[in-house]
């Protein structure tokens, strides 16, 4: 069984005192600025759209003027950012634009990080189950590659805490919907527990990502259940609808790159 904990991910907190998560694999890229939130600071609520200053507020937390975000669909539609502001419908986002920051929210599905060590682009997808089996992650990474002409194999990704593998509880059609798209070895992706079957979305992204040409070394995850960590995470299976909603943040504020 892996571990519960990630090495490269840390907490630490802004300078408004906003406690966030940190990736010590993004935090080595120059240039480069990112952040998840948790409980300990401003949330964000369901709807996309109901408190868009606080998206400007966390962007300029991390040193970026503007911000862009999406409405997230449970899809794998990823679109290129060159603007700030709602993006419409789709769930990843990618940019080579300086001072301009990406994110997504999530109150339990995994969300990744990307960017490329030795060019401007960075990327962001949020990666619900419906997402994973879309392959999300693989398309994001595709998308860097076909706009900003990134080398998969000097792309860093990171997975977000999200719904662990030990909770995250799914019914027969997930597991007959991940076949059907995936494949048949998507089998190795749930474990069959007392009738139930549970979704390893950690491992299911990696191996996407995987595909789409990273380097496995260069694929990290927090290690975090939003679900068994809901003092510090809003997580829809532990909170139902009350639950509000985390962000993660990702882009390279202008002049350091």
């Amino acid at each position: 069984m892996p571990s519960d904990e990630s090495t490269s991910y840390s907490y630490s907190n802004l300078s408004s005192n906003r406690e966030v998560g940190r990736f010590t694999p993004l935090e080595k890229i120059p240039g480069l600025a990112h952040a998840v939130t948790t409980k300990n600071g401003p949330l964000f609520p369901a709807d996309a759209n109901a408190a868009t200053e606080l998206y400007v507020q966390l962007a300029a937390e991390i040193g970026c003027d503007d911000v862009a975000w999406t409405q997230q669909m449970h899809g794998n539609c990823v679109k290129v950012a060159s603007c700030p502001g709602d993006q419409a419908q789709a769930d990843g986002l990618v940019t080579d634009t300086p001072n301009l920051a990406l994110l997504c929210r999530s109150a339990d599905c995994p969300l990744i990080l990307t960017a490329d060590t030795q060019g401007s682009a960075v990327g962001i997808a949020h990666a619900s189950w419906k997402g994973t089996v879309a392959k999300i992650s693989e398309r994001l990474i595709e998308a860097m590659i076909e706009n900003f002409g990134c080398d998969p194999g000097d792309i860093v990704a990171c997975v977000c805490p999200s719904a662990g593998p030990d909770k995250y509880e799914v019914g027969q059609d997930v597991y007959d919907a991940a076949i059907e798209k995936l494949g048949a070895a998507a089998k190795w992706f749930f474990v069959r527990d007392d009738g139930k079957y549970k979704f390893d979305l950690w491992a299911a992204n990696t191996n996407q990502l995987q595909s789409a040409g990273l380097d496995f070394m260069n694929i990290y995850t927090a290690r975090v259940c939003t679900i068994t960590n809901c003092d510090r995470y809003p997580s829809y299976r532990a909170e139902g609808a009350a639950a509000k909603r985390f962000a993660a943040i990702i882009g390279r504020p202008a002049g350091k790159f």
